[in-house]
């Protein structure tokens, strides 16, 4: 308090850094690295950016394992098969997940309030994929 009576400075407000982002003559890191580039069929790595937005993350694949049987399940019950998540990780990766169209949320009009979610048939499809990576991992990490 003295200080700022004072005149001296008690904190110096930090720069910002600017950050830097790719222009497009600027070349690929590969590239920078002298790597070799392997040749992309069209579309794939416009393919992995996209499911990196539908299905990235740690939470969403397990999520979607947790529903694959198909029935409904509530919030906790999906909260008990998917170990280590948190709620407000559980509550967005649902929102977002229920906004891709993957998983259904059914909200029943009852006291206690009820809500449901289940695996759409978008969602479903995404599970064999899961599966094929899910097997690599083991047969390659483990």
């Amino acid at each position: 308090m003295r200080a700022a009576k004072e005149g001296i400075p008690v904190k110096k407000e930090k720069e910002k850094k600017k950050k830097r982002t790719r222009t497009a003559e600027e070349p690929e890191r590969a590239e920078l690295a002298g790597l070799p580039q392997a040749p992309e069929p069209d579309g794939t790595k416009d393919s992995l950016e996209l499911l990196h937005r539908k299905l990235g993350g740690k939470w969403k694949p397990r999520i979607l394992w947790v529903l694959r049987g198909g029935e409904s399940l509530r919030y906790r019950e999906i909260k008990a098969g998917v170990a280590g998540i948190t709620d407000m990780m559980l509550s967005q990766s649902l929102r977002e997940l229920s906004e891709e169209g993957m998983v259904e949320r059914r909200q029943f009009q009852e006291i206690p309030p009820r809500v449901e979610y289940q695996i759409t048939p978008v969602g479903a499809g995404a599970l064999p994929g899961l599966e094929l990576l899910a097997k690599w991992i083991k047969n390659n990490f483990e």
